[in-house]
């Protein structure tokens, strides 16, 4: 049986934890990739149409201008068309960027759904789970993907030990007694009253005869 806290333990959650995401980032993924390959495409056809009009540009009517224009009007339009593609490159290219970006954020926003939160919770260990509460915070807003995938990052920079030691200096600086480890301690004792002595009745008084006057005289029982 592994321990909680093994390295194994742990790169097996983290593991879980991706599968997880994956699946649930897929979709999202999918449509990313297939906008992209759409603006590839989109690019690649403009780009490929402004070459070729600027290929098929005549400057023979221009020869008002001199011969010695018109040929440098003629050396210069490759480089002219080429910076025109490049502008169109880098429109195509700050466009999907900001899609991207926005579809990201929006993703990582989405919160996870009950049911495999709780499939997922289910197969973690305490550790990993108290990591995953870590990384919730206030919790003023749904757990989201963004959470989990922010919950295995820090699970694979040793997030585990750095809360036991928050715990430890914790203790340290508020002056209460070290808290052992759950894993390994001994049971807990149960309480035993303590022990109240019996109460003992107060002795009786002893018994003493009244004092008889002097003169009295004492009657016989009949």
């Amino acid at each position: 049986m592994m321990n909680p806290t093994s390295p194994e333990r742990v790169r097996q959650d983290c593991r879980l934890i991706g599968q997880t995401l994956l699946k649930l980032a897929l979709p999202r993924m999918l449509v990313r990739a297939v906008v992209l390959v759409v603006a590839a495409i989109v690019w690649l056809l403009v780009a490929s149409w402004l070459l070729d009009f600027g290929r098929g540009l005549s400057f023979e009517g221009l020869q008002a201008l001199g011969q010695q224009a018109t040929d440098f009007l003629a050396r210069v339009n490759p480089y002219v068309w080429w910076g025109v593609v490049a502008i169109w490159t880098l429109i195509i290219f700050f466009v999907v960027r900001g899609w991207v970006v926005s579809d990201v954020a929006a993703g990582r926003a989405r919160p996870v759904p009950a049911a495999d939160l709780a499939a997922l919770s289910a197969q973690l260990s305490d550790e990993v789970l108290a990591v995953l509460r870590w990384v919730w915070g206030s919790r003023e807003e749904p757990f989201s993907l963004g959470d989990l995938r922010l919950a295995l990052a820090e699970l694979r920079h040793s997030r585990i030990g750095k809360i036991e030691l928050v715990r430890q200096q914790g203790d340290i600086l508020d002056g209460r007694p070290a808290r052992q480890p759950a894993e390994g301690t001994a049971p807990a004792r149960a309480a035993v009253p303590p022990t109240v002595p019996p109460t003992v009745p107060p002795a009786a008084a002893p018994i003493t005869a009244e004092p008889r006057p002097g003169g009295a005289r004492i009657e016989p029982n009949l």
